[in-house]
């Protein structure tokens, strides 16, 4: 199985903008599965667009073109989902064009530069979905810094784990999510697909570092602070 690591650069609000950058890689990759940042669509942090129905309805348009482009591959794509009333920090998980499963964030981060609780509802499923006949667990960003939900994916099967985020740079933080990274590996003995964004936003900024961790240690990973697209190879 071949995955490539998509780390982009999506801009806060240019939801067709960043709808085209997805397509043009997912076409262009030679991949089975192409994995890109948590809320690629909209960007991150949208915080008060979540507030304009037609952000959301545009957002949910994005996705569907995106899923009429993903032919004989799978897409992982970060979205925001409206389900009765309730917004959730989402993954959409693409197969031949159909949506084949949706992961709700369940740890929702609430302090410092973060306030996804005033914006999201916290999902309750341990995500996992098939693909050449191995079980896969998707998670997002804040999902992985604790170690429940990659519990119940293990439990449930899961041979891959793969995380999308848009996680913020600070002082040290490059060798926290490697040590995070290790940490469930230790605890699961299962690889790891780790797929950050890059770039800026408000004064916050993405460091990128998107990998591969299995066996104690990272294999590859993407350029720190700039897009890139990593292909590996899983067994």
């Amino acid at each position: 199985m071949r995955i490539a690591l998509a780390q982009i650069n999506p801009i806060v609000g240019d939801i067709k903008g960043n709808a085209k950058k997805i397509i043009l890689i997912i076409k262009k990759s030679n991949a089975d599965i192409v994995v890109f940042p948590e809320l690629s669509i909209t960007g991150y942090s949208p915080q008060d667009l979540l507030l304009k129905k037609s952000f959301i309805e545009q957002n949910i348009n994005a996705l569907k073109r995106i899923a009429e482009n993903t032919k004989n591959k799978i897409a992982i794509v970060g979205f925001v989902e409206k389900e009765y009333g309730n917004l959730y920090n989402s993954a959409a998980i693409i197969k031949n064009r159909k949506i084949i499963a949706i992961h709700h964030k369940i740890c929702l981060p609430n302090y410092t530069i973060f306030d996804e609780k005033r914006w999201f509802k916290e999902g309750s499923e341990a995500t996992i979905f098939e693909s050449d006949g191995k079980k896969i667990g998707i998670s997002i960003c804040e999902d992985i810094w604790f170690p429940e939900t990659t519990k119940l994916q293990k439990n449930k099967g899961a041979e891959l784990l793969i995380n999308i985020s848009a996680s913020p740079y600070r002082k040290g933080k490059l060798e926290t999510i490697e040590g995070i990274l290790r940490q469930r590996w230790e605890e699961n003995k299962i690889p790891i697909a780790y797929v950050n964004q890059v770039g800026s936003q408000d004064g916050i900024v993405y460091y990128g570092h998107s990998m591969f961790f299995k066996d104690w240690k990272v294999m590859n990973k993407c350029k720190d602070f700039e897009e890139d697209t990593l292909v590996v190879d899983v067994k």
